[in-house]
């Protein structure tokens, strides 16, 4: 039966630490490093919702993209909602660990899982880099990544296919529908500050989340076409990944992967 720590540092082979933004707190949240797992759930968040789905499954440990303590913690109280996850996870012995942006940024991480999802071919970062990282001793990483359709597409026609290819309830796009899209970015998440890397990196579409008014604008003026296909929607994929990937080393896990969405479309 493996222990957390096995778990995390398989992880931490495909997305080290060293990966992670100045600003982002990834690795083990709650738990001990030497606790035995049988149990694992994986999910985009550690909310209180999703906690009392991996309980009902005798979760030992959850795996999540997104960190449970991200801003400053001074109490850990019921009265707290992070607080009360956090007691509730103790007492019911369950390790949390996050891998987020390090995840985002890795070699075969989030964002060329999600170019592979819709379909890309020729897959590279924005910033195309020979060198490595002297302290890993690997290639250099980035994030985002831009990649060719197999087939060119109109661009309404794009969007169904992304719809359908991530499972969207909804949709939102900029641009001009009888476009013919051939080279298409991504990026993960919340992307609009890269609009000008996917533009420059030669991108006809560029499929993201959160797209602010103004950055839609901007990709309108460059004659980028923008593809919003939720946060949720781009991230979630995480969780049938991390399935394969850990049951790839230790088979004897039993893995459940969150049914839990949070947005609900009219």
């Amino acid at each position: 039966m493996p222990k957390v720590r096995e778990i995390a540092s398989y992880i931490e082979e495909l997305a080290p630490q060293s990966l992670a933004e100045s600003w982002d707190n990834v690795g083990l949240m709650v738990g001990d490093f030497e606790a035995d797992v049988k149990n694992v759930f994986v999910t985009l968040d550690a909310t209180s919702e999703t906690v009392e789905e991996a309980i009902k499954h005798n979760a030992d440990m959850i795996i999540t993209h997104h960190p449970l303590i991200f801003t400053e913690i001074r109490h850990v109280t019921e009265q707290d909602v992070t607080g009360s996850i956090i007691i509730n996870l103790i007492k019911n012995n369950i390790a949390v660990y996050s891998a987020h942006t390090n995840f985002d940024i890795a070699n075969g991480g989030m964002n060329d899982i999600l170019a592979e999802k819709l379909g890309l071919t020729n897959v590279r970062s924005y910033t195309e880099e020979e060198c490595t990282d002297n302290s890993t001793g690997r290639p250099s990483e980035n994030i985002g990544r831009v990649g060719v359709l197999e087939q060119p597409a109109e661009m309404a026609d794009f969007v169904d296919y992304v719809k359908n290819a991530l499972g969207c309830a909804a949709i939102s796009y900029v641009g001009n529908p009888s476009d013919v899209v051939s080279a298409a970015a991504v990026c993960s998440g919340s992307g609009g500050d890269l609009i000008y890397n996917a533009y420059n990196a030669g991108a006809d579409v560029y499929i993201t989340s959160e797209i602010k008014h103004h950055q839609a604008s901007l990709a309108i003026e460059l004659g980028l076409n923008v593809i919003d296909a939720g946060h949720f929607e781009t991230e979630n994929i995480i969780c049938g990944f991390m399935e394969s990937y850990l049951k790839s080393r230790f088979p004897e896990l039993n893995i459940h992967k969150s049914s839990v969405a949070p947005y609900k479309h009219r």
